[in-house]
C-alpha cells in the first residue's frame, strides 16, 4: 500500500528531496536545519529514525518536500527492523528528484558507506554527496576522501552549527525541478493524536471517528501496542488521525514491546499538530494524564481534553461537570486556556463537538496574530499593569511581537530578561490568551534581550495552506472556562 502522506505529497506535484546514509551521520540534524525547526528526534544512539518523515519546505520562495529516512544498515545486521528500514530508504530514494547522500566526515568512508553508494549509483538519481559534522578546518581539509564515492565534490557542512548549509540549500534549489503549476495543490490534512491511559477509549473513539472499525476494542488495558494512523473526511475537511498506546507509569513498563510503543507514543505527539487527551471521567485526571499534557506542552502542540464515558456516570448534570473542570483547574490552572468537552464514544453522545475543537485549536495554532495589534495588546497589558521592580532595579519591557506559529510564539524585548517576575510572566501569558483568543494552543512568550520584529507575510507563508481546511472555523470563537461545550 503506498502511504497516504505519499499520495499527498504528489497530488501536490513539489519536488521531492531525500535525506538518506547510515546510522548517526546527522540526517536528522539536516532535516531540521532545512526545515528551521526541530522536526525530528535527534539522538547519538543509532536507529532513533525508523520510518519516512515528510515535511514541506520553503527557501526563499522555492517549495519542496524533504524527506528524512532510517539509518542504512547491511543484510546480515541482527536488527529485526533492518530489512524494513532499508525497504523505506529506497522507496523514498525512487519517488526523490534529489537525494543527499550523508557522511561523516570525522569517521572517514566506511564499509556502510561503500556498499549504500554502490546502491545508489544504480539508482540514476541526482546525488549531492553531503559530508556533514566539518566543524572545523581540520575536518574539510579530510573530505576529499570521499570523491572515492562516485559522486563528486562532498559539500562540507554542519547540520549542528549551521556551517554551509545556506549554501548547500541554494544548490538544493537550483538543481530542483520546479513545480508543476495551475493545479490547485491538495489541501493539507490536520494531524492529530488520540493519547490517554489504558482502557480510557481512545480506540473506541477512533473507530466512531471513522465509522468503521478500525482498531481492535477490548476491556483489557494495552490492547493497542502501536500507533495507527487512519484518515478521514467531515464535510470537505481531511484528517489523519493516530490512535495511540495507552501511556502507562514507568514502574508498569516492563517488557520490550511496551517500553517501544509508550516511544511511538511520544513520537506521535510530536508528529501531530496536536493531541486529544481522552479522560475516563469515571476516574478523573490521574498523574499519567498530566504526564501526557506536559509532553505535549513540551513538544508545542495544542490540546483538547476529552471526558470520555459520560453516559455511565450516575450524577451527569451540567454542575457536575462544572465541578469538575473546578477541580481539574485546582491541580492544573493552565487547562484554564484548554477546551474541556464531555463526551460517549460508545453511544456517539458529542462526538461531533471533538471535531470542532480539533478545528479550532488547529486554527488557533496556525494565527498570524498581526504585528500592530499585538504591540497595541502588549502596551495596554503594560499599562493595566506594569512589571514589579527587581530589588530596587526597574525592569523595563520595552515592545513586543510575534516571530513563529506552530506554536504561536511572542517574544518580548527587555534588557534584563533574568529578572522579569514568574507571576508577571504568567499574567501576560493569561492577558495574551484571553485577548486573541487562543483557546487549545501552547502560547509561548519568550523575553529577549534583542528583538527582530518580523513581518505578519514571513509568518503567514507557514500558515497558508491551512487556509482552505479552516472554511466555516472562527479562530476567535469563544472556548473560554463559561462557555465550554458540555
Amino acid at each position: 500500500m503506498i502511504p497516504y502522506s505519499f499520495l499527498y505529497l504528489f497530488a501536490m506535484k513539489l519536488p521531492v528531496v531525500c535525506i538518506i546514509g547510515r546510522p548517526n551521520v546527522g540526517k536528522s540534524s539536516l532535516f531540521n536545519r532545512i526545515l528551521g525547526r526541530r522536526a525530528a528526534v535527534v539522538s547519538d544512539r543509532d536507529g532513533v529514525t525508523r520510518d519516512r518523515h515528510y515535511q514541506n519546505a520553503n527557501y526563499k520562495g522555492h517549495e519542496f518536500t524533504v524527506v528524512d529516512t532510517g539509518g542504512f544498515l547491511p543484510d546480515d545486521t541482527i536488527d529485526v527492523l533492518a530489512d524494513s528500514v532499508r525497504t523505506q530508504i529506497f522507496n523514498a530514494v525512487e519517488e526523490s528528484d534529489l537525494v543527499l547522500f550523508m557522511v561523516d566526515v570525522r569517521v572517514g568512508i566506511t564499509k556502510l558507506d561503500q556498499q549504500f553508494a554502490r546502491l545508489i549509483r544504480k539508482l540514476d538519481k541526482k546525488v549531492i554527496l553531503v559530508a556533514n559534522k566539518s566543524e572545523n578546518l581540520g575536518d574539510r581539509q579530510e573530505s576529499y576522501e570521499f570523491l572515492k564515492l562516485g559522486f563528486g565534490q562532498p559539500r562540507t557542512i554542519s547540520a549542528l552549527t549551521g556551517y554551509a548549509c545556506l549554501s548547500l540549500m541554494d544548490e538544493i534549489v537550483a538543481v530542483l525541478p520546479t513545480p508543476v503549476r495551475g493545479e490547485r495543490k491538495e489541501e493539507r490534512p490536520i494531524r492529530f493524536a488520540i493519547l490517554g491511559r489504558p482502557n480510557a477509549g481512545k480506540s473506541t473513539l477512533l473507530n466512531r471517528l471513522m465509522g468503521e472499525e478500525r482498531a481492535v476494542v477490548s476491556d483489557i488495558p494495552g490492547t493497542t501496542r502501536d500507533s495507527i494512523d487512519c484518515t478521514f473526511t467531515v464535510n470537505g475537511v481531511k484528517f489523519v488521525v493516530t490512535d495511540t498506546a495507552g501511556l502507562r507509569k514507568k514502574a508498569k513498563v516492563e517488557d520490550e514491546v511496551e517500553i517501544f510503543s509508550n516511544m511511538r507514543t511520544m513520537e506521535s505527539i510530536r508528529r501531530s499538530d496536536l493531541s486529544v487527551l481522552l479522560v475516563d471521567c469515571t476516574r478523573g485526571l490521574q498523574v499519567q494524564d498530566f504526564r501526557i499534557i506536559t509532553e505535549i506542552r513540551k513538544a508545542g502542540k495544542g490540546l483538547v481534553l476529552v471526558l470520555n464515558k459520560w453516559d455511565i456516570l450516575p450524577d451527569k448534570t451540567e454542575k457536575s461537570f462544572d465541578r469538575m473542570v473546578k477541580e481539574m483547574l485546582e491541580r492544573e490552572p493552565m487547562l484554564e486556556y484548554v477546551p474541556i468537552l464531555s463526551i460517549s464514544a460508545k453511544e456517539g453522545l458529542r462526538v461531533n463537538r471533538v471535531i470542532q475543537s480539533i478545528q479550532t485549536v488547529y486554527a488557533n495554532c496556525r494565527r498570524v496574530l498581526g504585528r500592530d495589534r499585538v504591540a497595541e495588546s502588549f502596551a495596554n497589558f503594560l499599562q493595566e499593569k506594569a512589571p514589579p521592580s527587581h530589588n530596587a532595579r526597574v525592569v523595563a519591557l520595552t515592545r513586543a511581537c510575534q516571530i513563529l506559529v506552530e506554536p504561536p510564539v511572542i517574544a518580548i524585548e527587555t534588557r534584563t530578561p533574568e529578572l522579569v517576575d514568574e507571576s508577571y510572566k504568567r499574567y501576560l501569558l493569561k492577558k495574551f490568551y484571553e485577548e486573541f483568543q487562543l483557546q487549545g494552543a501552547p502560547l509561548r512568550l519568550n523575553f529577549d534581550q534583542k528583538l527582530t520584529l518580523r513581518k505578519d507575510e514571513e509568518l503567514e507563508q507557514f500558515a497558508v495552506s491551512s487556509d482552505s481546511v479552516l472554511v466555516g472555523v472562527d479562530p476567535q470563537r469563544d472556548l473560554d472556562r463559561k462557555n465550554r461545550e458540555r
